[in-house]
């Protein structure tokens, strides 16, 4: 302490105190920055993780189907709500990996999108897997062959059937093998089908009692609505291309 009574070192210190203070400020903005950055740099890691998607497609069915079964859920008639709810999931999955597609073109830069687009196999297999698991339950719930007989009868089975159907070619071809064999052009054209077995299953789905329009209505619409806006931006794109060139 000097003979004026001022500590001799707080003038030294008050300047880094200042500083100490300035960068504090500084940091804190920062930090929630980055932190938001590292919050959604885990989000699209977790979605692109191959483990997540094969949890989620497997946990619908556990969560939909089997814990309902083992507790008694399933209402009055439960070989009817399992036959109902692996069609609606089957129909809901192949809605999901068909939407991928024109959100990617939609939003291309979207790193959430991105990652989830790294799934669309995986997606479109396991639509194929609860479509199967649907039919081997339709055949159980008749009965014996000739109730199987009489429901072939019915055009809506036809149709699921025959959007079944093309679900199994494009499962067994979702593969590097088939892409090579088929060639990637080829391979991509025979994989369009999956919106003609996606306009077949919506109207078996429709058609095969009453109350289901309420709930296909609403997978037709929104894939209509995605398309749409694909195909427009895409048209603009190409517009503005022209224009330019």
């Amino acid at each position: 302490m000097n003979a004026a009574g001022v500590m001799e070192h707080e003038p030294r210190d008050a300047p880094n105190a200042q500083k100490r203070y300035v960068l504090a400020s500084l940091s804190i903005p920062g930090s929630r920055f980055f932190g938001k950055r590292s919050l959604t740099q885990f989000l699209v890691n977790v979605l692109a993780n191959k483990i997540f998607a094969l949890s989620v497609i497997l946990g619908v069915g556990l969560w939909l189907l089997i814990i309902p079964a083992f507790i008694g859920a399933l209402g009055a008639n439960p070989a009817e709500k399992l036959l109902h709810q692996t069609g609606e999931i089957a129909i809901w999955t192949l809605g999901a990996v068909l939407s991928l597609s024109p959100l990617r073109v939609l939003f291309p830069r979207s790193r959430v999108v991105n990652a989830l687009n790294r799934h669309r196999r995986a997606i479109g297999v396991s639509a194929c897997v609860y479509g199967l698991i649907h039919f081997g339950l339709h055949l159980l719930y008749e009965g014996d062959a000739q109730a199987i007989a009489r429901s072939f009868s019915k055009p809506f089975i036809w149709l699921g059937l025959a959007g079944l159907s093309i679900l199994v070619i494009l499962a067994a071809t979702s593969n590097n093998f088939s892409i090579r064999k088929l060639g990637g052009k080829n391979w991509k054209w025979l994989h369009r089908l999956a919106y003609a077995a996606a306009v077949l299953l919506v109207y078996h789905q429709a058609i095969a009692g009453k109350g289901h329009w309420h709930i296909a209505r609403w997978l037709l619409l929104s894939l209509v609505a995605l398309q749409t806006a694909r195909v427009t931006k895409q048209l603009m794109a190409k517009r503005t291309r022209t224009s330019r060139a």
